[in-house]
C-alpha cells in the first residue's frame, strides 16, 4: 500500500491535530506546521493578516523537503473572507512555494458540498457575525445556496466547545428545505458529532477538518475501503482500496 504525506498548515491556535488524524486513511501521514498568529479575538482583521504577514510563504516553504502529495491550509475563515478568488489565489500562493498541489479548507467545504449533491446548505459557524456571514456569501458565489447562517458568536475557546454543545447547535442551525449541514471551523470539534447529525437530520455533514482531509486525500489520488471514513463524503466520492 502506497503512503501519502499530506502537509498542514494550521494557525497557530488550532488545538485540534487530533482530530484531524481521526479523519485520515492509516496510510497517509499528515505533516504540521504552525502558522504565527497574533494574539486576539477571532475576527476579519485578523484572519486576513494571517494570508497577508508573510508567513503562509514561510510556512508552505518548510515542505519542499518532505514533498507532500498536497498541501491543505486549515483556517476555513482565512480562506473564505476574500471569496473564490481570494481562495484560488491562497492555493497559488502554496504551490508555488512548496511546489506540491494545494487545498484549502473552504476550498474543500466546497468541493464536499458539490460531491454531495448539497445545492443549498444550512451553516453553523463559531466566529462572530460579520466572519460567518462571509461564509455564507462564499458557499453562494460558489453555487450553494444557503438557507441559514447561525453564528455562535465566540472571539475565542472555539476549541473548548463540547461534542454535545456542537450537536445541539448543529440540530438547531438546520433548516427543512436544506440538503446538508456545513459546519465551520478547524478548531470546533466534530469528529464525534457528524454520525450523530447525519443519522438525526437524515442529511449530509460537512465539517471543516473532515472536508479539509477528504479533499487531501481525493487529490492525492488516495486510495481507502469503501466503509471507511466518518460521514457519507468518504463513501460517496470513494477511491476504493478494495
Amino acid at each position: 500500500m502506497t503512503d501519502f504525506r499530506i502537509g498542514i498548515i494550521y494557525p497557530g491556535d488550532g488545538a485540534l491535530d487530533r482530530e484531524f488524524w481521526s479523519f485520515a486513511p492509516e496510510n497517509v501521514s499528515l505533516h504540521f506546521t504552525r502558522q504565527p498568529q497574533a494574539e486576539g479575538p477571532v475576527g476579519l482583521a485578523g484572519m486576513k493578516a494571517l494570508v497577508d504577514d508573510g508567513s503562509l510563504e514561510v510556512c508552505a516553504t518548510s515542505f519542499k523537503l518532505i514533498a507532500p502529495s498536497v498541501v491543505a491550509f486549515a483556517c476555513t475563515s482565512a480562506s473564505f473572507i476574500r471569496g473564490l478568488n481570494g481562495e484560488a489565489d491562497l492555493r497559488k500562493r502554496i504551490e508555488l512555494m512548496c511546489g506540491s498541489v494545494a487545498t484549502t479548507t473552504s476550498g474543500a467545504i466546497l468541493a464536499a458540498c458539490r460531491a454531495m449533491g448539497i445545492n443549498k446548505a444550512a451553516v453553523l459557524a463559531p466566529y462572530v457575525e460579520e466572519v460567518s456571514i462571509k461564509l455564507g456569501e462564499f458557499l453562494e458565489e460558489g453555487g450553494i445556496a444557503v438557507s441559514r447562517v447561525c453564528p455562535m458568536g465566540l472571539i475565542d475557546g472555539i476549541a473548548d466547545v463540547s461534542v454535545d454543545e456542537v450537536v445541539r447547535l448543529g440540530l438547531a442551525a438546520d433548516t427543512p428545505d436544506s440538503k446538508g449541514l456545513v459546519i465551520s471551523c478547524t478548531n470546533l470539534v466534530t469528529v464525534d458529532a457528524i454520525d450523530i447529525l447525519e443519522k438525526a437530520l437524515g442529511k449530509p455533514v460537512v465539517t471543516a477538518n473532515q472536508a479539509t482531509v477528504w479533499h487531501a486525500c481525493l487529490l492525492a489520488r488516495v486510495e481507502w475501503p469503501r466503509d471507511f471514513g466518518v460521514g457519507g463524503i468518504w463513501r460517496k466520492a470513494v477511491i476504493s482500496s478494495k
